[in-house]
């Protein structure tokens, strides 16, 4: 089929159009190599490909050399733009791949963009970005629909594996064109004319062998901030003179001997042989930075350099001792130490370098995949509960369960919620996460033979959306759970916006008879506000207040006034955190309705039946 691009940078003034009506989008013979990905599409949507018969549409997108095309088309066509400065938008967040918006009028971006994006008869986005091996947005596979629907995990997922499909295929067919153009083909970078990733490992490999007598040596990771966001705003042909700029400074810069390497996109490895002591390296690191961060000057623009260093050093950072792995192993190794630390060099801002230590690269390579290993454990339902015990603070009994999402991801253990929650926030499978927690936390309360109270925990990230209370209501018709065990919990960490929706959302919640909880109290700028636009009937106080009790006055004097104001307000509270029996004793005497924390009891995969029958004693009947 025809190919329709934009150049980056200049949406505003062009739009990237479907094929006219007409257009033979199921002939074989019109098909180019990424076609079939467009027709699997619609196929996992459910639509047919007759364009008189379904209102869906499936398209790719991908960035070339003149910016991002139009590559393959399915379903009904009459030349709509696509929705371009949408699609643009979710390739720049951070979600890792997939991308699902019933209403995309609702999107802010998508009400700023020109009229014939606005205006063109599409309702909901179903999408897979399609990204490189270096992690960047190249473009997207994805379903526009003129109906506002949602779609099913298999979907979902069907889709995200055609994409990664359509990934592969895009880089095989790159890297046999660079083939037919290089006397080295996959050797040399054709961009910046350095040896590439191939060469470097060649390189490491080498080093690492018996036969060089597994020689000492440095690895210098150098990666490039901002390369993105220059290739929106002036195009490839600026982005790729950026990089054969940097290519230079660096080969000023390199150490002699020395082996500079292109790993692709913004990155680039400097090999240093021979032994060097870490106060040197770090010396070697701030001296290549300091020469390295002055404005480039492409043309008549001047660019700013932004980078960060990490360094690896063989053997010292390999994750075992020298030779017991194979050479080719610990290159593999000794290039994800220095990925890792260059990763934990960007957390502590531009300009900076970091050493791969053990920790920084496990955390790494817990990381990495993670988004992919969630998303497969969301559609599998593959979580755990836990179960932390709330009680009264005067009689010491148990009021109620807080239900504690856990994942044992495979091959790595059980992950902290503090790492993969925000993950699944990022990705857009929080929904799905919470959505089994609460069916998973009713079933279990409704099987208890005490109507203790059952709280779970719900994020704020996708509440917007208009289906917490149809998803509540649905779950409690299903368990029987009685509404006024449930309480919900949303986290002061997360901005709680003055947003309508969100307010009648939760405010329908609340009309079923279900309580909301405001958690994290006094950890987020927004808590006293929360208290005034949203409906909650209790408020946790965070574990911080808590613990420094009995240590800062001030923090005393606070807790009082909080405790005070909720009192006042008709609400309950509850102190998370409480280990030590003054706590408790402080709480108690200033009238703090709950408490939870190990001093009276650890979170447990399994509730004690004898806890449960103890309770149901104390239950008057």
């Amino acid at each position: 089929m025809r190919e329709t691009s934009v150049a980056p940078g200049s949406e505003g003034a062009l739009r990237m159009s479907l094929p006219l009506a007409g257009t033979a989008l199921d002939d074989p013979s019109t098909d180019g190599p990424f076609t079939p990905f467009t027709r699997l599409v619609l196929r996992a949507h459910g639509a047919a490909i007759d364009p008189k018969s379904s209102g869906a549409v499936a398209f790719l997108t991908l960035e070339s050399g003149s910016g991002l095309q139009l590559h393959a088309a399915a379903g009904r066509t009459d030349g709509e733009a696509l929705p371009l400065t949408l699609m643009r938008a979710q390739m720049k967040s951070r979600r890792r791949m997939l991308v699902e918006i019933p209403d995309i009028s609702a999107e802010r971006c998508q009400q700023s963009a020109p009229p014939g994006e606005r205006n063109n008869g599409f309702i909901s986005l179903l999408g897979a970005i399609i990204r490189d091996k270096n992690g960047d947005a190249i473009g997207m596979l994805g379903l526009l629909d003129r109906e506002q629907r949602r779609h099913s995990r298999d979907t979902l997922l069907t889709i995200a594996d055609l994409a990664r499909g359509v990934a592969a295929l895009h880089a095989a067919r790159q890297e046999a064109q660079h083939a037919t153009t290089s006397a080295e083909p996959g050797l040399i970078d054709p961009v910046t004319g350095l040896p590439g990733r191939r060469s470097l490992v060649a390189q490491i490999e080498h080093m690492a062998s018996p036969d060089a007598g597994r020689a000492l040596f440095s690895l210098f990771r150098i990666d490039f901030g901002g390369l993105a966001a220059l290739n929106d705003a002036y195009g490839r042909d600026i982005a790729d003179r950026y990089l054969r700029h940097l290519a230079d400074r660096l080969e000023a810069v390199a150490p002699v001997p020395g082996h500079l390497a292109h790993l692709g996109g913004s990155g680039f490895v400097i090999l240093v042989p021979g032994r060097m002591g870490s106060s040197d390296a770090d010396s070697m690191a701030q001296r290549m930075m300091d020469r390295l961060r002055e404005p480039a000057q492409i043309g008549t623009l001047e660019l700013p350099v932004r980078l960060s260093v990490g360094l690896a050093m063989y053997p010292a950072d390999l994750p075992a001792p020298r030779g017991e792995a194979s050479p080719a192993e610990e290159a593999a190794q000794l290039l994800l130490a220095a990925e890792a630390a260059v990763a934990h060099a960007k957390t502590q801002g531009d300009g900076r370098h970091s050493r791969a230590i053990r920790a920084v690269t496990d955390s790494h390579t817990l990381s990495n995949g993670l988004e992919l290993d969630l998303q497969a454990a969301a559609s599998a339902g593959a979580f755990h509960l836990n179960w932390m015990a709330t009680i009264d603070t005067a009689s010491e009994h148990v009021t109620g369960f807080e239900a504690l999402l856990r994942w044992n991801r495979p091959g790595f253990g059980e992950v902290s919620p503090g790492l993969f929650i925000p993950v699944a926030e990022a990705s857009g499978t929080i929904e799905m996460l919470d959505s089994w927690s609460l069916r998973a936390a009713c079933i279990e309360a409704q099987g208890w033979n005490t109507p203790l109270s059952v709280a779970v925990n719900i994020s704020s990230m996708w509440l917007s959306h208009g289906r917490l209370s149809r998803t509540v209501r649905r779950v409690l018709d299903e368990t029987g759970l009685d509404p006024s065990r449930l309480q919900l919990e949303l986290s002061a960490r997360t901005t709680l916006d003055e947003d309508g929706h969100l307010r009648r959302e939760l405010s329908q919640v609340r009309a079923m008879g279900v309580r909301l909880t405001l958690d994290d109290f006094g950890s987020g700028y927004s808590s006293l506000g929360a208290l005034t636009l949203f409906p909650f009937n209790k408020v946790k106080l965070d574990r911080q207040f808590i613990a420094a009790l009995g240590q800062d006055r001030r923090v005393e004097i606070i807790t009082r006034s909080v405790l005070q104001m909720v009192q006042s307000l008709g609400m309950t509270c509850c102190a998370e955190g409480v280990e030590t029996e003054a706590q408790l004793a402080f709480l108690d005497a200033h009238g703090c309705d709950e408490i939870q924390g190990y001093l009276l009891g650890r979170p447990a995969p399994k509730l004690p039946p004898q806890a449960m029958e103890a309770e149901a004693d104390r239950t008057p009947a």
